[in-house]
């Protein structure tokens, strides 16, 4: 299994906490929350892939 799609999620998550901080300190809490809404929809649709991904592998070992 290939560790970039952990990397990945963890810059995701790094750069969305840092954006969510600058806004909520700047009194833009509504931006602050859309801005992890939209930094979990893409972590989501990561791992939905990637779990795609493991069911082709398995559906091909198995010949399905």
């Amino acid at each position: 299994m290939n560790v970039s799609i952990i990397w990945q999620i963890a810059g995701i998550a790094i750069l969305v906490i840092v954006v969510h901080a600058v806004l909520k300190s700047a009194g833009r809490d509504e931006f602050a929350w859309l801005t992890v809404l939209a930094g979990l929809s893409v972590v989501l649709y990561l791992a939905v892939r990637t779990v795609s991904d493991l069911f082709q592998t398995v559906r091909t070992l198995f010949q399905f």
